[in-house]
């Protein structure tokens, strides 16, 4: 692509963006752990962010991530900001596993509903994608319990008298509603709840101001993080330029063309990382002839 490059880029960043609340809030309890082990094991169950960087460094200083308990002898387990099912704390315990719960505190609160509505033996329906850990765990607490991820899904679904629907906390509120919608159609007797993280939204109307302001868009973050890949998606809906990075070397070129960058980040995306990005888009287009 051929282009002009700017002497001078001027990188605007989103107001909310970035490493959110109950990542944070789990990698201090993995310093916690690290700090009280005494030399004893510390593994996580499954990574604590969904970003490459962040569990190599945590695996370096000697938090190691599992994906299942089978392998975890002794030492302490850290359960992730996504929650885990009942049945995990249950083997915890079983086995004499000291365990740190770093669970999001929006997670726990759907998991507390989800477990209060079935404990009456009603269903639930759990909105989010499919696989995804928080879906699992939210899954968990309930026998009668189904996923669903889009408003077709919704149309066919079976739905029976005060079904509770609840939502993955990452996923995007417009379409959880739009989904509600479909299933409320259907049955008026169901009950929904809110249980969408505010942050996220925050951030999608964040990059949606930002992106009136700017020429192109770079979203930061790994692509296997739900929360980047959807903040994507909605860069993609602003008509911008927009691309995803998950490091400074993968900066495409063409952004380059670009006189006003905007820059927003996902929730486990760490500042550190945000800070290489702007610098390396400042040095390229000082450095460009």
């Amino acid at each position: 692509m051929m282009c002009y490059t700017f002497n001078v880029v001027i990188v605007h960043r989103a107001q909310t963006m970035g490493m959110c609340g109950g990542v944070r809030r789990a990698l201090r309890l993995a310093e916690q752990a690290l700090a009280e082990a005494s030399g004893a094991p510390v593994y996580s169950l499954g990574p604590l962010a969904h970003n490459p960087r962040v569990v190599e460094e945590l695996r370096h200083r000697g938090v190691v991530p599992v994906e299942d308990l089978s392998t975890v002898s002794g030492g302490t387990v850290i359960f992730r900001a996504h929650g885990v099912p009942p049945g995990v704390r249950e083997q915890c315990r079983a086995r004499g596993l000291r365990s740190m719960d770093a669970t999001c505190p929006n997670v726990a609160r759907t998991h507390r509903l989800v477990a209060d509505h079935a404990a009456r033996g009603a269903p639930v329906i759990v909105v989010g994608e499919p696989g995804h850990a928080e879906v699992t765990g939210i899954l968990g607490n309930a026998r009668d319990a189904r996923a669903l991820s889009s408003a077709a899904e919704a149309e066919s679904i079976p739905l029976s008298p005060s079904t509770l629907v609840v939502a993955q906390t990452t996923f995007v509120r417009s379409e959880y509603y739009r989904i509600c919608n479909v299933l409320t159609a259907r049955r008026s007797d169901i009950v929904v709840e809110d249980t969408t993280c505010r942050s996220t939204e925050q951030r999608k109307e964040s990059l949606l101001l930002m992106a009136l302001e700017v020429d192109a868009l770079l979203v930061i973050g790994a692509r296997q993080s739900a929360n980047t890949r959807w903040l994507y998606q909605a860069a993609l809906t602003t008509g911008k330029p927009s691309w995803l990075a998950e490091s400074a070397v993968e900066l495409p070129v063409e952004l380059f063309c670009y006189e006003r960058i905007g820059i927003t980040a996902g929730a486990s995306t760490p500042d550190v990382l945000i800070d290489e990005i702007e610098a390396r888009i400042l040095a390229e287009s000082v450095d460009s002839p």
